[in-house]
């Protein structure tokens, strides 16, 4: 993110505003509005830091005596996106390490977005803290809307991260060959508005269906050569190069679609048995239809995990032993799955 502060950004953005006769001084009126603007901008950083932004109200971030509409127009559209203060537009842009859209961590940044909607919050409309590089699909989904339930609020990419705790899961889709449906399983320590934050950000950029058709979209690339592994080296070594997989990605995104979801496949008794292939080889709990389901329950890197799919008597000591065996692993348990 551009250090450029608030105030500069206006100075800059409303430097070449000219008052005429028709418009009642308006390249002054934005002009003096600067110091208002810059304690605009320190109550803005204030309420992003404590998560608290669903406490501000438009009508406390107003140009007096010039409409939303038109401050947005000239300073952001005119001053900043097409005109001196475009310097200030590209920083924001390039400014994050990675290129993937904040929002969904899916799709690459395309388009600057006001966290904070600028013609209802003028006094914020080219203050770097607000501007945030975000993909296009994204962009169309948040649309313009504020919500003062703080469960709603969006995460704020400039100072909320949530990328260094695992909290992104999937399972396969029963009767499928390998179809991914994904969910938010966040850890038990996080604050519950924050778990409800990260669901409804899931949710509203509708991440089940567009991790899901990448996850498949993968697959489809993938199937000759788990074939290849299966065929090999048998479904635990095949399980073995899914999870060697999904760490490489994990490593970079701990959350990122396709680290889950080479985990998930993994995870999958059917799966690592052909399923892929629409092979019809019975998961290991078919054997025994009559007798209790198991789950695998394990720590790895400081995150609790749970398999996704369940294992008769006979399969879940194989499997607690793979995982054992992994490492990173500790505090493996079976318990019965509910």
């Amino acid at each position: 993110m551009t250090q450029v502060s608030a105030r500069a950004s206006w100075d800059i953005c409303t430097g070449a505003s000219r008052d005429t006769v028709n418009n009642q001084g308006l390249g002054s009126k934005l002009r003096a509005a600067a110091p208002a603007v810059e304690k605009a901008a320190e109550i803005y950083r204030g309420a992003a830091l404590s998560s608290s932004l669903h406490d501000l109200r438009s009508q406390d971030f107003q140009i007096v005596g010039v409409p939303g509409p038109t401050v947005s127009g000239i300073v952001y559209e005119s001053g900043m996106r097409g005109g001196s203060g475009r310097v200030i537009y590209e920083a924001v842009m390039e400014g994050r390490d990675e290129d993937l859209c904040p929002m969904c961590w899916h799709s690459e940044m395309s388009e600057l977005d006001h966290v904070l909607p600028q013609k209802a919050f003028p006094a914020l409309c080219v203050a770097p803290d607000n501007l945030v590089g975000i993909c296009e699909y994204c962009n169309f989904k948040k649309s313009d809307d504020t919500s003062d339930d703080a469960r709603k609020v969006l995460l704020h990419p400039h100072f909320e991260d949530v990328s260094t705790e695992v909290w992104l899961a999937a399972e396969v889709i029963p009767g499928t060959k390998g179809a991914l449906r994904y969910s938010v399983d966040p850890p038990p320590g996080w604050d519950p508005v924050l778990k409800d934050r990260v669901r409804n950000q899931f949710g509203q950029m509708e991440m089940v269906t567009r991790y899901g058709n990448r996850a498949q979209q993968t697959l489809g690339g993938m199937r000759q050569i788990f074939g290849t592994q299966l065929k090999k080296n048998g479904a635990t070594g095949l399980r073995v190069f899914l999870k060697d997989l999904a760490a490489s990605h994990q490593a970079v995104n701990l959350n990122g679609w396709a680290g889950v979801a080479y985990d998930a496949w993994a995870e999958d008794t059917d799966f690592c048995c052909g399923s892929f292939n629409g092979t019809r080889i019975p998961a290991a709990r078919g054997k025994h239809l009559d007798s209790p389901d198991y789950k695998i329950k394990w720590v790895q890197n400081g995150a609790r995990h749970t398999s996704s799919v369940r294992y008769s008597a006979a399969a879940v000591g194989e499997y607690a032993g793979l995982k054992r065996a992994e490492e990173g692993v500790s505090d493996v348990r079976i318990a019965l799955a509910k």
